[in-house]
């Protein structure tokens, strides 16, 4: 058991958290960006390179990598420094939302630190998959600080065609003799 958490939903389901959590840390972005645009002057060219910047600042961003083999799509996102528990993958056939947390906490209480560079870290990533994956059968594992998210294509299930239909049998009208009439 990996003890990553995953959430399944329909691409028509956006009530989970996730999902407002990460349009307020997209709103975050773009926040960000128009003030880095505007830091520089508010001139035209580099806003590609404004919100790349933001995006690393507002959610990290650490490396991804997304392949696809023998009917799955595999995502690797490196995740040094995050145990199992902090990481929450979100899955929808069309999506897939990965959130990190973790906080570093003070070791112990007759020590006293000089300098740290450790802080609480939150990540967000999100991947779009290019073809319908089965959200229900989505994995995930971490190892060496590496998280592996497999995702099964979803199978194309083509319908038999319908058999014709049978022509009605008709039976020709019978005479009626003319005294019976």
């Amino acid at each position: 058991m990996s003890g990553i958490r995953i959430q399944r939903a329909n691409d028509d389901e956006r009530a989970l958290p996730v999902f407002s959590e990460l349009a307020q840390r997209l709103d975050a972005v773009r926040q960000r960006a128009f003030e880095l645009f505007a830091t520089r002057g508010g001139t035209a060219g580099h806003e590609l390179d404004d919100w790349i910047a933001a995006e690393h600042e507002v959610l990290g961003r650490p490396a991804a990598e997304l392949t696809e083999a023998n009917g799955d799509f595999r995502v690797d996102v490196t995740l040094p420094g995050f145990a199992a528990n902090d990481i929450e993958v979100t899955a929808t056939p069309t999506e897939l939302i990965v959130h990190a947390t973790s906080t570093r906490e003070k070791q112990g209480e007759d020590e006293s630190i000089v300098w740290s560079e450790f802080r609480s870290s939150d990540v967000y990533r999100r991947f779009g998959f290019p073809k319908t994956v089965d959200a229900e059968k989505i994995t995930a594992a971490l190892a060496d600080g590496i998280l592996t998210v497999r995702a099964p294509k979803m199978e194309l299930v083509i319908a038999a065609p319908a058999p014709a239909p049978t022509p009605a049998i008709v039976k020709p009208p019978t005479e009626i003799p003319v005294d019976q009439l």
